[in-house]
């Protein structure tokens, strides 16, 4: 149940092949961007100044400086900015976490994940490490790779102190959960049962269950149904398409079947689901 390439909403690129970290200013234009979405990689957007709105996915979020937002990959987002915006964009793979090596870098990225948006009351800690990142990254040297991971780490650290403590994050994901998950975001035209996804990991779909009740707390098929609830969302907010369009995107056999799986998990049709989101 992933969208067809002819309805998916674009993705756009900003990494080069091989590229697994770029740091650069904040474009200062006051801009409004269309829907779009990154695949294959995280994206931090750190905020000094500005005002306006950030879409992301389903949330229109007001923006209020200094700020950071958080963007994992396949997530959806777009800008209305209403005054000149001054920040910080990171872009980063996987691959430039690491795995053994990074582990405790791993461990935050997978709490600063959890964040959509921080605000930073207190700016100047994460002013400082971005100064740092800047000229590491622009004049690199021998060893540059560690200290941007390094410096990266102590940026994830200082985010997490100026985000509320309740929201505290699950942690503990292992490699096999972290690969569906990524599947589950990005992947096009793979089926909607567990088995798909348990098959292309290697491991049994008891296996896989358990696998993300011990993460999330959610059954894999839980999470599946999330997923194509979210894309569905993703469609009906930043697309004109009707719903049989998007039906057909996420590979419903009928449109009547896409209406009542929408309103079991939802409430309500995808028809009033838009209209109420723009009232």
């Amino acid at each position: 149940m992933h969208p067809s390439s002819s309805v998916a909403i674009p993705a756009k690129n900003k990494l080069e092949a091989g590229q697994l970290f770029k740091l650069s200013r904040f474009k200062e234009l006051i801009k409004r961007t269309k829907p779009h979405k990154h695949d294959g990689y995280f994206e931090l957007i750190i905020l000094l100044e500005g005002a306006g709105f950030h879409w992301i996915d389903t949330q229109r979020l007001p923006v209020a400086a200094p700020v950071a937002f958080f963007l994992s990959p396949g997530q959806v987002h777009c800008w209305q900015l209403t005054t000149i915006p001054k920040g910080y964009v990171l872009l980063f793979r996987e691959d430039f976490i690491g795995s053994v090596a990074g582990a405790e870098l791993y461990s935050l990225l997978q709490q600063v994940e959890q964040r959509t948006e921080i605000e930073l009351t207190d700016c100047q800690p994460v002013v400082d490490i971005l100064h740092q990142l800047e000229t590491e990254y622009q004049h690199p040297q021998a060893y540059s790779p560690s200290i941007l991971r390094g410096l990266t780490q102590v940026l994830f650290a200082r985010l997490l102190q100026a985000a509320p403590a309740e929201t505290t994050a699950k942690v503990g994901a292992g490699a096999q959960y972290r690969q569906f998950i990524n599947r589950l975001r990005t992947q096009e035209s793979v089926g909607n049962r567990v088995h798909h996804y348990a098959h292309w990991l290697g491991i049994s779909p008891q296996r896989l269950n358990a696998l993300c009740r011990r993460v999330n707390g959610l059954s894999a098929s839980e999470l599946i149904d999330h997923q194509v609830i979210l894309e569905a969302k993703r469609f009906l907010l930043h697309t004109d398409q009707t719903v049989t369009e998007i039906a057909e995107a996420l590979r419903f056999s009928d449109p009547s079947n896409f209406v009542k799986y929408f309103k079991k998990h939802t409430g309500q049709t995808p028809t009033a689901y838009k209209k109420s989101s723009f009232i």
